[in-house]
């Protein structure tokens, strides 16, 4: 499936190696705000009760607003590796209210960890044992996007629902000329309406799509590329790992230079950001039906 979804597929194994690399560095703000976007969407889910899992673009800064908005369910948190969570705030606050109705009863809140889970692995969990599924800025970096919906389909409870964020087919347009000039290509990024069809073909309902555009500008190359390596990097399978001449990498940063505003002079990069949720639904059972050829039906003869 991968091979056939995307023109350069891509390497789960990139992936997980860019992640190692960013979920230890500063948060990056577009996936704080992708976060803040996608939770103040998701007011308007009401999911079955029941547990949340978390797989996506995972960095422990950002996981405040997605604990805060599903307060009170269980936060099952997967990623690449496994890594410290800090404990959230709220989580603090209660801790310390309970502290002061039970002096001495209260035990200090534990920091969670996120579970460790290889790409394309299955996720540890029973059938329809989970309410909601949460995943920002993920399904354009793997392999095979129809095997991570379908996983979540699986251990999703009936009425249970998925919310996700993705990047768009114009995001970091800007910088396919730089890569063609470096030899190499940048990743290709999927439409929202063939997100959707797939999210319906993987068995979701009625899958809803939004899709909005930032443009972020930058003085310079060098400033552009430090944030498009902490956004996405490039996790393409067999990308050429031999070294560029400077030379040739100067010639490259030409192609973002040209781009510049005449009055400003500052250069553009475009992130096209895709939202999507889907529900689970309870399919009806199938009523047997039963064949029976024509000329088998024995009628009453009319009268002549």
């Amino acid at each position: 499936m991968s091979s056939q979804y995307w023109k350069f597929p891509r390497s789960n194994s990139a992936l997980a190696r860019q992640w190692a690399k960013r979920v230890h560095a500063p948060l990056p703000f577009i996936l704080e705000e992708v976060n803040k976007r996608m939770v103040n969407r998701a007011q308007i889910m009401r999911p079955v009760e029941g547990g949340v899992v978390h797989q996506g673009w995972l960095h422990p800064a950002a996981l405040a607003s997605v604990k805060a908005l599903f307060g009170g369910r269980e936060l099952a948190v997967f990623a690449p590796s496994a890594i410290e969570l800090p404990v959230a705030p709220i989580d603090k606050a209660a801790e310390s209210f309970l502290s002061k109705l039970w002096p001495g009863r209260a035990s200090v809140p534990k920091a969670a960890s996120a579970c460790e889970l290889p790409l394309g692995v299955n996720l540890p969990l029973a059938d329809e044992s989970q309410a909601m599924v949460w995943s920002p800025l993920w399904l354009h970096g793997l392999e095979d996007p129809a095997q991570q919906m379908g996983d979540w389909l699986r251990v999703l409870k009936p009425e249970g629902g998925v919310f996700f964020s993705c990047f768009g087919p114009d995001t970091a347009r800007e910088l396919r000329a730089f890569a063609q000039a470096l030899g190499e290509n940048i990743p290709d990024f999927a439409d929202m309406h063939d997100i959707g069809d797939l999210m319906s073909k993987q068995g979701f309902s009625d899958p809803v799509m939004e899709m909005e555009k930032l443009t972020l500008t930058y003085s310079t190359p060098a400033a552009l590329l430090q944030d498009w390596r902490a956004f996405s990097g490039n996790p393409l399978a067999g990308r050429g790992k031999s070294l560029v001449s400077a030379g040739r990498y100067r010639q490259a940063v030409k192609a973002l230079e040209i781009l510049k505003h005449p009055e400003n002079g500052r250069i553009p990069l475009t992130l096209e950001l895709v939202y999507g949720h889907a529900w689970k639904v309870k399919r009806k059972p199938k009523i047997d039906v039963t064949s029976v050829k024509i000329s088998d039906i024995k009628g009453r003869k009319g009268s002549k």
